[in-house]
């Protein structure tokens, strides 16, 4: 995804160049309609995660601490822990990423109007 964001970022920078306004503009409200969707879909699915990883901790803690669990369960559920803490770290990331470059697409809304008069 970040990739596709990047080639047409790079795509709509040239063509803005070129000066095709009418085409260009029904293009890129498409494309920003569908990385819209794709970031509203990415925030969803980030929360769950995130969400699953919270409450995994708040589990491990509650059953560390009422002596549940321990031993080798502790040991998984620490890792287990730490691994959603990583994978939950990277989706925030990736998420920030769609968010930012969305936003920048906006931008260029302003300079193909522009090209227009």
């Amino acid at each position: 995804m970040e990739e596709r964001i990047r080639r047409y970022e790079r795509f709509i920078k040239k063509e803005i160049r070129k000066g095709k306004t009418e085409e260009l503009m029904r293009l890129h409200e498409d494309m920003v309609r569908n990385f819209q969707h794709e970031r509203l879909v990415h925030l969803l699915i980030m929360l769950f995660f995130v969400f699953l990883t919270v409450l995994l901790v708040i589990l491990t803690l509650v059953g560390a601490y009422a002596g549940v669990v321990y031993g080798g369960v502790m040991y998984c559920l620490l890792i287990l822990d730490g691994l959603m803490a990583v994978l939950s770290g990277a989706y925030v990331k990736h998420y920030y990423f769609l968010e930012n470059h969305v936003q920048g697409l906006y931008e260029y809304f302003r300079e193909i109007k522009q090209l227009r008069l």
